[in-house]
């Protein structure tokens, strides 16, 4: 026989011998450990290797005893919380921790069962007693977290103290995955594990520190008032001031207020008040809004930014002199401008309650110069109303009535001046409006008989 084929055949039967030594080897083995636990295995600590699962339940019953305050704690972004187990009828699982310690090292391939006995006396395995629980339980608990650590991210914000500004730092929220946590924290607490992980997520504001650099400065603030008493139209004027309330622009930016406020429906909380339709006053709902377009447009005009899109009412309101109001209506008729300034410009509106409702809608950004300022000027022509005399025959012989009082007209003018040291630098026509007078209609009894008419 050649010496090549010679040595493949001694090496055949070599590797013929091994494999059945490690046969050998794992079945005998497998026939010690038949129905034992392997040795080199322990739970918590306490060896339980050779044992029986019966002797192996009692010796842990007997040596880890459920202890009362056993407590999970579940952890995530600098949070903690704690759950005793009692409280979700949490006990040790003796026999489901021993029937995975039985089955250790009896499982895959020959091989795996011929290495896993002496890797077991070389590193001993220690398992984690299991955990029986209610799930249900479990999950008014993980609720019970949501609702304290669930948190809104809050911006940072500009305000006004003792003729300072003040940046008040932004912080930071945090969100829970209630399924994904419930899920992660009843697979690891059944395995045995008290030091759970939830899932969660930290919520970043829209508006950091950051982004108001180069703010140092009130450019301006306009303040309007309303009656307390109108409770819908109050509502209203809330809600639209708190929508524009923290609104930061950058330079170039343009605002719209229709974007920022949606559509003034019944579904976004809006109640009907009284507005202009046509010429006339009816409700619907957001009435009192443009209250709040008219004060966030003389701030506009006094912080000296640039007017792209405004509208006068078709009537005079009673809260701004004619020529100074703004109206929004649907999507068609909006109030827009533009941050022309080289710097960010950030947006408050805050409502006081009294007598009367206050509403102040202020604007920061980076000061120009302390000599510089904005002066907002009107004039306005009168147009009075025409008074149209009808005879009535319903009325009494020379009584009069009058039917409808009539409302003046008016042109109003406005003009923006820039005063830097004293001095009027330009003054600029911003707009024009014209109001419609509304004749006064006196109805008149007729005359006695007799009487020359004339």
């Amino acid at each position: 026989m050649p010496l090549i084929k010679k040595a493949a055949f001694l090496s055949s039967i070599l590797l013929f011998q091994c494999a059945a030594v490690i046969f050998s080897t794992v079945m005998f083995l497998d026939g010690r450990y038949a129905g034992k636990v392997q040795q080199g295995i322990t739970v918590n600590d306490v060896p339980v290797g050779g044992l029986s699962p019966v002797e192996a339940v009692q010796r842990l019953e007997s040596t880890i005893p459920d202890p009362p305050l056993s407590a999970l704690r579940i952890k995530d972004a600098g949070k903690s919380y704690v759950i005793y187990l009692p409280d979700i009828d949490g006990i040790y699982d003796y026999r489901s921790t021993i029937e995975e310690a039985l089955a250790y090292g009896k499982k895959g391939n020959i091989f795996d069962r011929f290495t896993s006995t002496p890797q077991l006396r070389a590193a001993p395995i220690d398992l984690a007693i299991k955990i029986a629980f209610s799930e249900e339980k479990l999950a008014e608990k993980l609720k019970c977290l949501k609702d304290e650590w669930e948190t809104p991210a809050e911006d940072a914000e500009v305000k006004l103290s003792d003729d300072k500004v003040i940046i008040t730092p932004e912080k930071k929220g945090y969100s829970l995955d209630l399924e994904k946590t419930l899920e992660q924290v009843s697979r690891d607490l059944a395995g045995g594990n008290l030091n759970v992980a939830a899932s969660g997520r930290i919520l970043e504001p829209p508006i950091s520190t950051s982004d108001l650099n180069g703010i140092d400065t009130l450019l301006s603030e306009y303040i309007t008032t309303f009656n307390n008493s109108d409770e819908n139209r109050s509502h209203n004027i809330a809600l639209a001031s708190a929508a524009i309330n923290g609104t930061l622009l950058k330079p170039g930016e343009v605002f719209s207020l229709n974007r920022q406020l949606g559509p003034r429906l019944a579904e976004s909380g809006y109640l009907e008040a009284p507005v202009f339709i046509g010429n006339g006053l009816s409700l619907d709902f957001g009435g009192g809004v443009c209250q709040v377009a008219t004060t966030l447009y003389n701030t506009v005009l006094l912080s000296d930014l640039e007017v792209v899109e405004r509208y006068p009412h078709p009537q005079p309101v009673s809260y701004v002199s004619p020529g100074r109001d703004a109206t929004i209506a649907g999507d068609y008729l909006d109030l827009k401008f533009t941050n022309n300034t080289g710097a960010p410009v950030y947006i408050s509106s805050l409502l006081e309650s009294g007598k009367s409702g206050t509403l102040t809608v202020s604007i920061f950004g980076e000061e120009k110069s302390k000599s510089h300022t904005v002066r907002i000027t009107s004039e306005k022509t009168v147009f009075e109303p025409k008074v149209i005399v009808v005879e009535d025959n319903s009325l009494p012989e020379g009584e009069t009535e009058v039917v409808n009082s009539g409302r003046a007209g008016y042109e109003a003018r406005v003009y923006r001046e820039v005063v830097v040291d004293g001095q009027v630098q330009s003054r600029n026509q911003i707009s024009s409006d014209y109001y419609i007078s509304e004749d006064k209609i006196v109805h008149v009894g007729p005359k006695p008989e007799g009487t020359v008419k004339k």
